[in-house]
């Protein structure tokens, strides 16, 4: 029995060899089997922007308003005073409204796009046209953008103020929209400080003197370990629109340019503009620059292109949307999505500045 077994092997013997031979000249030797590794993608935190969002329809009539932009009707009491808009600039305005008998849809458009998406909601002021009433934003707004507000983290602009000490607006969005009477505020995500501002608040005054919101503002910037900073609030400090530029933040974008701030985005102007990496003062900075947008097409009335400024990239009154950002750890892009399903009209992408400490 041992000798057939032994036999047997002795005939398949040759068989395996030549296998095995076969075998080492497939894998060599030296061979080893790689398994792919694949790294798993960064998965962004997504931002959406806009400011200059709703108007009541008929809170008050056409012939009402004009007669106050012609200093025949005096201002609502309580109303704070703002600076003038241009008298031709409304006046065509007015015009334009009175065409357009729904207030409404421009602002439901935006608020149907946002919808359908996900992602943290910046809401950029001036969110209740026009006077920030308790029906503006009861009414108005909560027909509109209300849907979207527990994932909204607003600002108020200068519409908001123009009822005294923008009661209303601090009543309708309570704790969300910082202290009463403050409305700035900071909160983290996914490793960016964001830095909510009350322009409003702000005269941009001379000598050493600074606000309590600004001494706030340099308390939060040394206290945050964040790699990454978005600012937002109302008025721009840069803008190629209808008021253009305004002085009111100044200080508080040099201190947010020098603790390394990258990207700041504000509202006011009814367009929307990207501005190529600057400093706080508007020149040209590819190193340590910001990129600042204004996004004030939430709703009301676009206005067209008033006098372009240094550094401006990209300006659009055409269409409404909102902006788009997706923030990864160190970088950021960015897209302008307008409302019908159009594909955007901007996009690209940045990197982080580095904080500076000390």
């Amino acid at each position: 029995m041992l000798f057939k077994e032994c036999m047997a092997i002795t005939k398949i013997g040759p068989w395996l060899l030549g296998m095995m031979a076969l075998f080492s000249m497939v894998y060599p030797a030296h061979a080893q089997r790689t398994i792919a590794s694949s790294s798993v993608p960064e998965i962004p935190a997504t931002i959406f922007a806009a400011g200059d969002i709703a108007k009541c329809n008929g809170e008050h009539s056409k012939w009402e308003e004009f007669l106050k932009l012609v200093g025949l009707l005096p201002e609502s009491t309580g109303e704070e005073k703002e600076e003038k808009e241009p008298t031709l600039h409304k006046v065509l305005e007015l015009v334009g409204w009175i065409e357009e008998t729904d207030y409404y849809a421009n602002a439901e458009e935006t608020a149907s796009l946002l919808q359908s998406l996900k992602g943290v909601i910046l809401a950029l002021g001036d969110l209740g046209y026009p006077n920030g009433s308790p029906q503006s934003f009861n009414e108005c707004y909560e027909r509109t953008w209300g849907p979207l507000k527990n994932r909204t983290y607003p600002i108020p602009g200068n519409h908001e103020y123009k009822t005294k000490d923008a009661a209303p607006y601090f009543a309708y969005w309570g704790s969300r929209a910082g202290e009463r009477g403050k409305g700035y505020y900071s909160f983290d995500l996914n490793g960016w400080h964001l830095i909510a501002l009350n322009s409003k608040l702000e005269q941009n005054e001379h000598g050493d003197t600074i606000s309590a919101q600004h001494a706030w503002l340099q308390q939060d910037l040394a206290t945050t370990n964040a790699k990454c900073i978005l600012a937002y609030w109302h008025h721009p400090v840069f803008s190629s629109g209808q008021h253009g530029g305004s002085q009111r933040m100044k200080k508080l974008l040099q201190t947010l340019y020098a603790s390394g701030v990258s990207v700041v985005l504000k509202g006011h102007d009814h367009d929307y503009e990207r501005f190529a990496l600057q400093n706080a003062e508007g020149d040209r900075d590819p190193a340590r620059g910001f990129r600042a947008f204004v996004v004030g097409t939430g709703g009301v009335p676009l206005r067209p292109l008033e006098t372009r400024q240094n550094n401006s990239e990209f300006f659009q009154a055409d269409t409404f949307g909102v902006l788009k950002l997706e923030l990864y750890s160190d970088r950021y892009a960015w897209e302008f999505l307008p409302v019908g399903g159009s594909p955007p009209l901007d996009n690209g992408t940045g990197s982080c500045v580095l904080p500076k400490k000390g």
